[in-house]
């Protein structure tokens, strides 16, 4: 029986809705869910609870200079503050979804706790999909490749070297790719020997290791036309202000006999170093 439909259930249908004839399970298939990786291979420092219209100014240093040392004179001071960066808090994203209170008390299956959890992962999701739109963007928006290319490890080395390059750090450094480019890997033959075995794919999306990076597998990349945008990137390439925590609420609603289960955000993301990361194209989306 349909209470979404507009109309007034007749005292049959309710009595039909109440007493159910069948045996429901108390165990609730959750629909499925991708991978929400990006979020924690980013730079999340700048939390603090703020309001949408908020502007985070993070300072940027520059790389300080030497000089010869004359005796008797004075060195000379440089300025070190760079140009900072800025993350605009202007996302505020909900997501909301009732179960009428004759399901709640029939208890036929635990449909509100299931409720709340598939908000909170929707409101995580968006978050994730939000940083990932941003990785074409970085190295100044070159992106390696060609669109619907196979995954090598001629690759892989090539953006490895634009990092180097740039004196990007080693440490926290991440290879965010789409199940297209997951298949390809496992045909790298060192990626496979090496750390395949030892390090299974598990729930938080990490794949395994290569070259000292985890491997991180995720459905919520931008697409381009043929494949999606993938990215090797150090976390500070990436900025996440974010509340400290999602705001999640159960709503009585009696005047329309349903409750609401309702998880809101307010965040904003943004670029913090542009050469601290390069995206790639993958094979398929």
């Amino acid at each position: 029986m349909a209470y979404n439909t507009g109309t007034i259930p007749t005292l049959a249908e309710l009595i039909t809705a109440k007493f159910i004839p069948e045996i429901f399970s108390k165990n609730v298939i959750m629909h499925t869910k991708s991978n929400l990786v990006v979020a924690n291979a980013v730079n999340a420092e700048y939390r603090a609870d703020l309001r949408v219209g908020y502007k985070v100014h993070i300072p940027v240093l520059s790389e300080i200079t030497d000089a010869e040392v004359t005796p008797g004179t004075e060195p000379t001071a440089v300025t070190v503050a760079g140009t900072p960066v800025s993350i605009t808090v202007d996302q505020w994203r909900v997501a909301a979804g009732e179960i009428s209170d004759m399901a709640n008390i029939e208890d036929h299956a635990a449909y509100l706790d299931k409720l709340a959890e598939s908000c909170a992962y929707r409101i995580t999701k968006r978050v994730d999909t939000k940083l990932g739109s941003l990785f074409s963007a970085l190295a100044a928006g070159s992106i390696y490749g060609s669109d619907g290319q196979t995954l090598s490890d001629d690759i892989i080395l090539a953006l490895m070297e634009y990092l180097d390059s740039g004196d990007v750090p080693e440490e926290m450094r991440s290879f965010i790719v789409d199940p297209s480019s997951k298949v390809d890997m496992l045909k790298i033959d060192k990626f496979v020997r090496n750390d395949y075995v030892r390090n299974p794919v598990v729930a938080t999306g990490k794949f395994g290791d290569i070259y000292n990076m985890p491997v991180l597998v995720t459905n919520n990349l931008a697409e381009a036309s043929t494949g999606n945008y993938g990215v090797m990137m150090h976390r500070d390439a990436l900025g996440l202000v974010i509340q400290n925590s999602p705001r999640a609420q159960l709503i009585r609603k009696p005047w329309e006999f349903v409750t609401v289960a309702q998880v809101d955000v307010v965040y904003g993301v943004g670029e913090l170093r542009a050469t601290f990361g390069k995206s790639f194209y993958t094979r398929a989306k």
